[in-house]
């Protein structure tokens, strides 16, 4: 039986393999495999995460626990990476960890962050059917009281681009690139199908926003249309603190 691959684990070794080599805080690191990965490549990597039962590696990284509704273990401008991958869908106080992992960034340091991408085609479909995005389907309340000990576990906060990107911005923290793990195959007649309407449709929305001299949605209409967006399971933010 074929190994079946981590695309997200993938994508991001491969952005980080463009990257001078330097020190990583393996951010919610989980089992740890990501961090393993980027060590393997010749970076200096540290993992923290809440639950170190899970992780693999010790003796190999050097592993700190933590709590995301704390300070991170770790003193200003200690790092060149922080890998937080899957994180931020599960927190209800991402302000405050991204302003965190703002602190412990040095100057000039890069943030790789991942979440679901609700924005492509997919999800957009299951939400108008189902009010519910891909990823995101699990009742909160229900969820928590079936399985009380697994909640946090669960994915309670949705993404968008647009506020992920402002998020970051008011943590010092400027996004530079974006990218996607997987474009899904599946989704490809409905991109053919819809994007000439969402074309048409974003266009008569800058007109009106320029005619009122209002905010230019053109930068965000090119992100949002872009195949990488619609067609892409997860998506992922590069961002540098200024």
């Amino acid at each position: 039986m074929s190994k079946k691959i981590n695309y997200l684990l993938e994508k991001i070794v491969r952005i980080m393999d463009g990257q001078a080599r330097g020190r990583v805080l393996d951010l919610g690191c989980g089992d740890g495999k990501t961090g393993k990965r980027l060590l393997d490549r010749g970076f200096k990597v540290n993992a923290c995460d809440m639950d170190e039962v899970r992780f693999e590696f010790k003796g190999a990284i050097p592993f700190k626990p933590g709590n995301l509704n704390d300070p991170l273990p770790y003193p200003d401008g200690t790092f060149d990476y922080v890998i937080f991958m899957e994180v931020i869908e599960h927190i209800y106080n991402p302000a405050f960890v991204i302003g965190e992992i703002s602190r412990v960034l040095k100057k000039g340091g890069r943030l790789i962050l991942s979440t679901p991408n609700i924005l492509n085609l997919g999800s957009r479909c299951r939400f108008l059917v189902e009010g519910s995005f891909d990823f995101f389907r699990e009742p909160t309340l229900d969820f928590s009281r079936c399985f009380p000990a697994a909640i946090q576990n669960l994915h309670v906060i949705p993404w968008r681009y647009q506020e992920l990107e402002y998020l970051l911005d008011g943590k010092n923290l400027k996004t530079v690139g974006f990218y996607v793990d997987r474009k899904k195959a599946n989704f490809y007649p409905l991109m053919f199908l819809l994007r000439p309407i969402m074309y048409l449709s974003s266009k008569q929305k800058e007109f009106r926003s320029k005619k009122n001299k209002s905010v230019d949605y053109a930068r965000m209409n090119k992100i949002l249309l872009s195949p990488d967006l619609l067609l892409g399971r997860h998506l992922i933010l590069e961002s540098v603190k200024a």
